[in-house]
């Protein structure tokens, strides 16, 4: 095995998407550029940069053409969206001029192709990746048109020209993937079940020929771009069972693809991981487990994620994040570790606390609480530092009309300056900001150009602190009361919102190992 392996690899410092496009394609020329589905006002390269803006800024996301493609840059410019032309036929030499004028030492790379990117994946792969020491990694079982990869700047330059051959300048990482044992190659199993896995042959989500574009522009037409653009590979899943049809007219156009090497990962076993479901429980346990899900592979551990309790002996671990549920089997064979459990059951297996909770209060290791990638590294940030646009920034989830209008009526009462409020209801008071929902990366940047936080016992508090940014608690249930009262012990006010209230970053410090520890936990199992 050659030594490249064993060379430390320095931290990732600063990331891009590298999108290659272009007007002259043989087989559909000017597709990038067309209107699909064809009456409307939105191109493909519309569909894919909507799409991208979920994960990464827009001075993050740049589009690599041809030299000489003078409409596909006029339309570029227009969008406000970031170019870089280079060498025609040699795609690869292209990437390496281009990752030399931005700086980038790694590049997530997607091709104008595919509108149907699944952000979720997409965004676990980026997070992971800055925290690796791998050469190359991608999602493997996913629907063709909405996966990537992700590699090294140094990995790409790692090919003399002598060792290049015409396939290596059109394929851009092929020599990577065809030499497994120079390179540190990670492939990640995809956040889809068993019984979800063989109905990827139902999907060819790319636009590559005329029958392509016109199954996508059906696809597009029978919802709206709002509810389409938030669509991943789960939810094309439960759209394909209702309606087969739509997904079936491009199945038979040919695919290049290339017999390649598997990667050499060395299994330590199999982990099967059990996710309270997010419209029953919230977002948050999905979030904090797809991401400890998606670093096992780097560790060296097959995941896969589960809709039900396996039987025992089925996997060598079994990850349970499920707020509190009864464990239906008597685990043996299977070592069981349950995250943030309360229940009765955590005296019969192992577990691993992810926040402070009354029963673990004093005792409770701050270093635990799981802060994200794209918290802790500015690889994948704006630029430029952000300025503080809001005085207070507040998080009210999926709060009901009342309870909006108390927490207008504090933010009202608390600051002069502007405010954002995110979640809720729409505000009735003038004078504040207000979304629904937004992308992680637009949620990142609008907190850090914050001043102060509001919002209930959760996650978002302690990326807030993590962050330097001083918080306040309200509750939105007696239980968020009880756990709010444990912060309070370590200067986090709470507030009932009926009066001013400081806000304060608190005595405690939270570091940014806790995806580590607990992934050194699951070794240890």
């Amino acid at each position: 095995m050659n030594g490249i392996h064993l060379t430390p690899k320095p931290k990732i410092r600063s990331l891009f998407a590298f999108i290659q496009a272009r007007t002259g394609s043989t087989r559909f020329p000017k597709k990038v550029i067309r209107p699909i589905p064809p009456n409307s006002d939105k191109t493909i390269l519309d569909h894919i940069h909507s799409r991208v803006l979920k994960i990464l800024p827009n001075s993050r996301i740049v589009y690599l053409v041809p030299e000489g493609d003078l409409e596909l840059e006029s339309f570029l410019e227009k969008k406000g969206m970031f170019h870089f032309s280079g060498p025609l036929e040699d795609v690869r030499k292209r990437y390496i001029l281009a990752s030399e004028k931005f700086k980038a030492d790694s590049i997530l790379r997607l091709t104008g192709d595919n509108p149907f990117y699944d952000t979720t994946h997409l965004d676990l792969l980026i997070q992971t990746f800055i925290g690796s020491d791998s050469d190359l990694a991608y999602f493997k079982g996913l629907p063709l048109g909405t996966g990537g990869e992700i590699f090294r700047t140094s990995a790409l330059l790692n090919l003399s020209g002598s060792q290049q051959e015409e396939r290596h300048k059109e394929h851009v990482s092929l020599h990577i993937k065809e030499d497994p044992n120079l390179y540190k190659i990670t492939a990640i199993p995809s956040l889809l079940t068993k019984e979800e896995g063989p109905r990827l042959a139902n999907f060819r989500l790319t636009v590559d020929t005329p029958e392509d574009f016109e199954t996508i522009s059906d696809l597009l037409t029978q919802r709206s771009f709002e509810s389409i653009c938030n669509f991943n590979t789960k939810e094309f899943l439960e759209w394909e069972k209702e309606a087969p049809s739509l997904f079936q007219k491009n199945l038979d156009v040919p695919q290049v693809r290339f017999a390649l090497p598997s990667p050499n990962q060395t299994s330590k076993g199999k982990v099967g991981v059990l996710v309270a479901p997010a419209k029953e429980f919230g977002s948050g346990h999905f979030s904090r487990t797809s991401l400890l899900y998606s670093f096992l592979p780097y560790r060296g551990w097959e995941p896969e994620w589960l809709p039900t309790f396996p039987k025992d002996g089925e996997y060598d671990i079994l990850l349970i994040d499920y707020r509190d549920i009864e464990v239906p089997i008597s685990y043996r064979k299977t070592k069981v570790l349950l995250l943030d459990h309360f229940g009765k059951d955590k005296k019969n297996y192992n577990f691993w606390d992810l926040l402070p909770h009354p029963e673990n209060d004093p005792n409770f290791n701050w270093e635990q609480i799981l802060i994200p990638p794209n918290l802790i590294s500015t690889a994948t940030s704006e630029e430029k530092s952000p300025t503080k646009e809001f005085e207070i920034f507040c998080y009210a989830g999926n709060l009901g009309e009342e309870e909006s209008e108390n927490l207008d009526q504090f933010l009202i009462q608390n600051s002069s300056k502007k405010k954002i409020r995110i979640g809720g209801t729409p505000p009735q008071a003038d004078g504040i900001e207000y979304f629904q929902r937004l992308s992680r990366v637009q949620y990142l940047q609008t907190l850090r150009s914050s001043e102060k936080f509001l919002g209930y016992f959760g996650q978002s508090v302690f990326e807030a602190l993590f962050l330097k940014i001083p918080s306040a608690t309200f509750s939105i249930s007696p239980i968020h009361r009880e756990l709010s009262h444990v912060l309070e012990k370590y200067n986090i006010p709470y507030t009932d919102l009926s009066s001013k209230t400081e806000f304060s970053l608190g005595t405690k410090t939270i570091g940014e190992n806790g995806y580590k520890l607990l992934l050194d936990k699951i070794d240890s199992l």
